[in-house]
């Protein structure tokens, strides 16, 4: 019966799976992660230790840290604790271990105990931490120390020594792992800070129960006063360590003092070392960092920024870009439980901007040739900033180095400039390219750059740029072939962006207008009007999540326009009629202007989703696509198109007008490049797909080099471009072109 019943009521069986399912799932805890403190034994303070017994006290901890969850603060008022973020063990257990490995290593006194023996201690030294947590400011974050060191005199319990310490150290991103380690590298600096400081007393015997040192003033005590407990003078700290060749450096601990260290979060399980190479930009956008072991086989690659965790042993470095005999080598030792540092200063960095005359940034291209040897580095491009592209950075060798248009020459005397790169510094340089054409309209240098560690780890969340601007001209002529007459034209524009990237959220907008006016040449002062020469109005907005590092979410919108009235200006006034559909209007008297649309005439607007996916980031290949959906919307405002025949009473020129349009369909990007041998092929596909239609767009650019010599190259190019809307035709347009290129010059 009851069979019966659930089999007629529809959805029941399912109902009650899904809930036997929630009550399973309900019965799981989500995973807890365990964390501790950690950091390897650091070298001794002093190489003979005072003849001296001291005693270490178990730490206190105040009660808010005491439990086993870690400590969230994301306001002054308030406190979280994370279940599934728990210590490992208590934190006084933890940091009582620590301070007694450090004292015993450090080399201060020649006995450290626990407990009070048969002999008792000289001094006793306890400390107490104040605060262990992670403080939360906005996107920020931060781990927070603070504790208070005493050092008693066990005779008397007098106090004869202390010193505190707040601090706080950033650290990138929500991941809690990094939190800990930068709570472990300001526990390991502060208690060697600490540990100088009662050294340093101690030895100048300021605790000394015996009073001040010899030729000191008497002890007040001889004249009849109180005996005092004399407050030590706090001396300096001593000096942090620095790099000590340009070869590689061990650092003392792997949370080195570097700062870009302090937000790297990359796990380094016990017994292993690591390399880090600074990065002068963001490591995403700089080549690839390959570690070759003794036989000069890859071992292990990774980004500069970043760790790369190895097993201790000796290994070369190579890093930059170029080809292999392009690029820098560094022979590293890695050490366990440390980490190895390539010192910054003997690289420099590149970023080349590829923009049109109005500021847009586009995929233009161009080639990179070192003025000193002649060598050529390849073929760069920019990057669509709208789509959330991004330029890759060029890591060179200091020197001065020619840029020009990809195809050219060492020797072209137009369309080049040339940079010069210092060490340890990012130079940002912008490439103005007709984009159409190719042909260059400028380049320069951009002020700011950026200079070691401080590279990549600037607070620039926020760029707002506005530009207005406009120019007047007159001219008159005479010259054989013109009409003789006065020329005016006046051009105004106004350039608008705002961005936002704090590494994960891009939210880039662009609003771009230009107007020209032009009196054209004419015989007769009633005919000389302005005239639309430029009417361009481009706005667009895109939004980009990083959720991981190979794939983030985009979407996009956007309008293109003209603001002013269209018009079509004849010389010998032909008729037209108007083509309604059903039929034409009456013919025309004949006239030389001609409305084509009201105002924003067409209104184009653009809409677009979809993911951005780095699916390969290796050094022979790299392979990054962009699928989504998108839509366009064409509103035409009065737009007509005019049909030109003879323009007679008997058979005049037809105006039809345009009829709005809706297309949806999807829209990708692919670009590929690939490096084997002598050999650098790149490709890149752009293309929008509607679904009620097949008139897809598309662009399709292709290249082969093959490196003949350091100064001869073989080059293949293969393009496609599908454009039904632009007057293209429904046919693919191509374009092939073989050439050899000589790019070095011998006197």
């Amino acid at each position: 019966m009851s069979d019966r019943l659930l089999r007629g009521v529809p959805g029941v069986g399912l109902l009650l799976g899904l809930g036997l399912l929630a009550l399973t799932g309900c019965g799981r805890g989500s995973a807890r992660h365990y964390y501790t403190l950690t950091y390897p034994t650091p070298a001794p303070i002093a190489e003979q230790p005072l003849p001296l017994t001291l005693r270490i006290k178990d730490v206190s901890v105040r009660d808010t840290y005491r439990g086993s969850e870690l400590v969230f603060r994301p306001d002054v008022h308030e406190i979280r604790f994370y279940k599934a973020r728990r210590w490992s063990e208590r934190p006084e257990k933890m940091i009582t271990a620590l301070l007694t490995d450090h004292l015993r290593a450090s080399g201060v006194v020649e006995r450290v105990v626990s407990s009070i023996g048969q002999v008792p201690p000289d001094y006793t030294l306890s400390a107490e931490v104040e605060a262990i947590e992670q403080l939360e400011n906005g996107p920020e974050r931060f781990a927070r120390l603070a504790m208070q060191f005493r050092l008693t005199r066990f005779k008397d319990d007098a106090v004869v020594w202390s010193w505190s310490f707040d601090e706080r150290r950033q650290v990138s991103g929500e991941n809690t792992r990094g939190t800990v380690r930068a709570l472990s590298a300001l526990l390991a600096v502060q208690t060697q800070e600490a540990l100088s400081r009662m050294r340093m007393a101690l030895s100048s015997g300021d605790a000394d129960q015996s009073g001040p040192p010899a030729g000191g003033p008497s002890p007040p005590e001889a004249n009849g006063a109180e005996p005092t407990v004399p407050e030590p003078a706090l001396p300096e700290p001593p000096p942090k360590p620095t790099p000590a060749d340009a070869s590689g450096v061990i650092l003392p601990s792997p949370f080195a003092l570097h700062p870009q260290l302090q937000t790297d979060d990359t796990p380094m399980p016990m017994d292993m070392g690591a390399i880090f190479l600074p990065t002068l930009s963001t490591g995403i956008r700089e080549p690839l960092v390959l570690v070759l072991d003794q036989d000069n086989q890859t071992v292990a690659e990774g980004r500069s920024g970043r760790r790369i965790v190895l097993r201790p042993g000796n290994y070369r470095v190579r890093f930059g870009s170029g080809a292999p005999n392009q690029q820098q080598v560094r022979d590293v030792r890695v050490e366990p439980n440390k980490v190895t540092l390539i010192p910054e200063g003997t690289w420099a960095a590149l970023d080349v901007q590829v923009v049109n005359p109005q500021f847009v940034p586009f995929r233009g291209t161009y080639e990179l040739i070192s003025a000193d040897t002649r060598e050529d580095f390849g073929v760069g491009f920019g990057a669509d900033g709208l789509l959330g592209e991004q330029t890759r950075v060029w890591v060179l060798k200091p020197g001065l180095y020619k840029i020009i248009r990809a195809g050219g020459t060492y020797r072209d005397r137009t369309d080049f400039a040339t940079v010069r790169l210092e060490q340890g510094e990012l130079t940002t340089f912008t490439v103005v390219q007709d984009q159409d054409t190719g042909d260059w309209r400028g380049a320069g240098e951009v002020t700011g750059s950026v200079v070691g560690a401080q590279a990549g780890m600037q607070d620039n969340n926020w760029q707002i740029r506005a530009v207005v601007g406009g120019d007047f001209s007159w001219n008159r002529s005479n010259r054989f072939g013109t009409q003789d007459g006065v020329q005016l034209q006046l051009d105004a524009f106004l350039d608008g962006t705002a961005i936002y990237n704090d590494k994960t959220h891009l939210w880039s907008s662009r609003l771009d207008l230009e107007i020209g006016l032009l009196s054209p040449v004419a015989a007769e002062e009633q005919d000389r009007q302005f005239r639309t020469q430029t009417d361009r109005l481009f706005a667009n907005s895109i939004y980009v999540y990083q959720l991981v590092p190979w794939f983030g979410p985009y979407g996009r919108v956007g309008l293109e326009s003209q603001v002013l009235q269209r018009e079509q200006w004849f010389d010998d006034a032909p008729r037209f009629v108007v083509d309604e559909g059903e039929g034409v209007r009456p013919g025309q008297e004949a006239v030389n202007r001609v409305k084509l649309g009201d105002p924003f005439a067409p209104l184009t607007l653009i809409q677009g989703a979809g993911g951005n996916f780095r699916i390969l980031r290796t050094r022979p290949v790299e392979l990054d696509i962009r699928a989504g959906v998108g839509g366009r919307q064409t509103l035409p405002n009065g737009l007509k198109v005019l049909t030109v025949r003879a323009g007679t009473e008997a058979d005049p020129d037809v105006l039809t007008p345009v009829q709005g349009n809706e297309s949806f369909g999807f829209e990708g990007t692919v670009v590929g490049l690939l490096r084997v041998w002598r050999i650098i092929g790149t490709t890149e596909f752009d293309g929008l797909v509607p679904v009620t239609d097949d008139q897809a767009i598309y662009t399709w650019r292709n290249q082969v080099s093959l490196r003949l010599a350091s100064f001869i190259s073989l080059n293949y190019r293969f393009n496609v471009v599908r454009n039904p809307n632009i007057g293209l035709g429904d046919e693919a347009q191509t374009e092939h072109d073989v050439q050899i290129r000589f790019s070095y010059n011998v006197f």
